[in-house]
């Protein structure tokens, strides 16, 4: 019989407490927090209060980008061509001579550039244990809707 084995005993526990921790540690892909030097979009011969706006620029988008954008579209999924509306930003950190969205299309462009590079992701394995609250609540839902069904008449 099954039981009857030590070895039967000990796959039963370690089968599913193996599957429960590979489901549970799941990789995540996310931007890095450093903006990679692809990103700012600089001549390399300008002044130095023109570079350093245009830098402080570079991160206000790029900080965009980690905040909203990562969240609305996902890693090797491909950017719009038309920036959303929230690829903004507040303050006018904007270059002499340069429209807000003049600059805010460039810097779109060069997230498009990034966004499908390897180097500008990091991926982690997490804890999470969401696929099992998930199921959970899909499982108590067609329950429900059973029920209801069956003693309803539906």
């Amino acid at each position: 019989m099954l039981y009857n084995r030590k070895i039967d005993r000990a796959l039963i526990l370690i089968i599913p407490a193996a599957l429960f921790i590979y489901e549970s540690a799941r990789p995540q892909v996310r931007l890095r927090a450093e903006m990679p030097p692809e990103f700012m979009d600089a001549p390399a011969h300008v002044d130095p209060a023109r570079q350093a706006a245009e830098e402080r620029l570079a991160h206000e988008y790029w900080n965009i980008a980690l905040n909203v954008i990562q969240w609305k579209y996902t890693y090797g999924s491909p950017l719009p061509n038309v920036p959303p509306e929230e690829f903004h930003v507040t303050t006018s950190s904007t270059t002499k001579g340069e429209s807000d969205s003049s600059s805010r299309l460039r810097y779109w462009q060069r997230l498009q550039h990034v966004w499908l590079l390897p180097a500008s992701w990091k991926v982690q394995r997490v804890w999470s244990t969401s696929w099992l609250t998930g199921s959970i609540g899909q499982a108590l839902t067609w329950i429900e809707s059973a029920f209801n069904d069956f003693f309803h008449g539906r």
